[in-house]
């Protein structure tokens, strides 16, 4: 049977994350020997334009399609800047601005910080918890305009890095902008949705790293012998199994959903429920089924060494990416009250 132009490309990403950063070379690694031959092969295959259509030079994946190759990426705990670089590229593409090679980061302010660009190009503001700021060869701005939002190329060497470090060890920056002239702008358009964009990202990283959770934890469970016989025989572990198993099948779920409503081109309260949804409920499963999986294979899961640190750690440290559960659910319970007891069974019953 022929391959979709999905399978081929989530085929040819993890074909690339096997060869170049397979998991154990991923958690025994501590200087990040890997990621430069990753990083190019990354970019010699065009995943870092994916999301951007063709006739703006990128490879002209739908939306659902390319955010199953983050969902790939997930699985392989990869450890570039893979999302941020699609994402940003992706914005500069719908604000009609031309896409760059290299590493990019976008900025998206929301919920604590704030960036404004004036009548003169000129951006200021903050913008918190940067995933691999430091790293960025030009910086994709969500920014505040006099007449809208306005997406703005910036030069980092512009702007103020206070650097910090995500839970997974990789870097998480605060970016200050004092003043700093835009090297392009544009009205943000369609853009705009980059927040939203942003999130169905981490969700379906989540969701990919889920899945090899599950797996892992299924195999360790066969393979792991107790009172002469695999611990996946005892009725309390199947039973965790069977609640990782639900988890990682919510996660999948919801961000798929959102996926699929992004690349419909849905706006308004039918993106709003599925993109909140989706962060919530991968971020729900990232922490319990981290639990589960761990308490599966007992202490050996937690050592640095481990596959499994490494998947829980960056499922832990994607969920407070790009808004929190406790940012999205606000979100999401403000669009339910505000539509009224009447709005919300249609509003369901038409997902």
């Amino acid at each position: 049977m022929a391959l979709d132009s999905d399978d081929i490309h989530v085929a040819t990403a993890e074909r690339i994350f096997s060869d170049r950063a397979d998991l154990q070379t991923v958690a025994h690694d501590r200087d990040g020997a890997y990621r430069a031959s990753l990083w190019q092969a990354v970019e010699e295959n065009g995943l870092t334009i994916a999301m951007v259509p063709e006739e703006a030079g990128g490879v002209g994946l739908t939306l659902e399609e390319a955010f199953s190759l983050l969902r790939a990426a997930g699985r392989h705990a990869v450890s570039v800047p893979l999302a941020e670089t699609m994402l940003a590229n992706w914005a500069l593409a719908a604000a009609g601005l031309e896409i760059r090679e290299g590493v990019l980061v976008p900025l998206v302010p929301a919920p604590r910080g704030h960036l404004a660009i004036d009548a003169e190009g000129r951006v200021t503001g903050v913008c918190p918890e940067v995933p691999f700021g430091r790293e960025a060869g030009a910086f994709v701005a969500l920014c505040d305009g006099p007449d809208g939002p306005v997406i703005a190329l910036l030069d980092p060497a512009a702007c103020r890095i206070e650097e910090g470090t995500a839970l997974s060890y990789e870097p998480l920056d605060w970016v200050h902008v004092e003043g700093a002239p835009a090297m392009a702008s544009a009205p943000a358009g369609t853009a705009a949705a980059l927040p939203e964009m942003a999130a169905t990202a981490r969700a379906n990283q989540i969701a990919g790293a889920l899945e090899r959770m599950l797996d892992a934890t299924v195999q360790y469970a066969q393979d792991r012998r107790a009172f002469e016989r695999p611990i996946s025989k005892f009725q309390a572990v199947q039973h965790l199994l069977a609640r990782l198993g639900e988890e990682c099948a919510a996660a999948v779920a919801a961000a798929g959903s959102a996926a699929d409503t992004l690349s419909r081109g849905e706006t308004g309260d039918a993106l709003l429920l599925e993109v909140a949804a989706a962060k919530v409920r991968c971020g729900e499963a990232a922490e319990a089924a981290s639990g589960i999986a761990h308490q599966v294979h007992g202490a050996i899961g937690i050592t640095r060494e481990h596959a499994l640190h490494r998947l829980t750690l960056n499922a832990l440290a994607w969920r407070e990416d790009y808004g929190t559960e406790a940012h999205w659910a606000l979100k999401l319970g403000q669009l339910v009250s505000a539509g009224g007891a009447d709005a919300l069974w249609p509003l369901l019953a038409s997902r």
